[in-house]
């Protein structure tokens, strides 16, 4: 299983703790353009990407949809800063196309983190990851103009930009979609 084969680059696991690690995650669908995430909810889970992309956004002052970052399949996903304080999001997790997840809930991870405490370990680098993806994001948006954010999204994302519409690539580089086209025609 994927969910376990992500789990296990990073600690080592028998085949049992591979069972144990798979009864607390349950499976979950998501249509194209559905939220599973809502700004305003408590975000209580974590979910592994199994198929599909996702996109994470907010809305801006002026209702403004920004988007975050895109997500693909064999990752993990939530609104972390939720999660981890328990606080109503200001994100929204919607699927680009349909979805499926394994999703574990908070009180679940803590039942597993109990009963296999290195799981710590991996809770641990997926945060550590995550402030690593949101410091390269920053620093794309302060330090690279618009031609050099697009050019780096080809270069690390260029598969995921095939599927992901246009609007959504827009507001992820801070662009118009008009510019982003003339960023395309170059």
């Amino acid at each position: 299983m994927k969910l376990v084969s992500s789990i296990k680059q990073v600690i080592d696991l028998t085949n049992n703790e591979m069972k144990i690690i798979e009864k607390y995650f349950t499976p979950k669908s998501i249509k194209k353009n559905e939220c599973w995430v809502k700004e305003g909810e408590y975000c209580n889970h974590i979910a592994f990407i199994k198929s599909g992309i996702v996109r994470v956004f907010y809305n801006d002052i002026e209702g403004k949809e920004i988007s975050c970052f895109f997500m693909p399949a064999n990752n993990f996903i939530s609104s972390f800063t939720s999660f981890l304080t328990r606080m109503p999001t200001k994100e929204n997790i919607q699927a680009i196309e349909n979805v499926e997840l394994l999703v574990i809930n908070r009180s679940n991870l803590e039942k597993l983190s109990k009963e296999l405490p290195k799981i710590q370990i991996w809770r641990r680098i997926m945060a550590e990851n995550l402030f690593i993806i949101m410091e390269r994001r920053i620093a794309l948006l302060q330090h690279q103009t618009a031609q050099e954010r697009y050019e780096t999204m080809i270069k690390e994302n260029g598969e995921l930009m095939l599927k992901v519409p246009l609007q959504y690539i827009a507001s992820f580089l801070s662009v118009t979609p008009q510019h982003l086209s003339r960023l395309r025609k170059k």
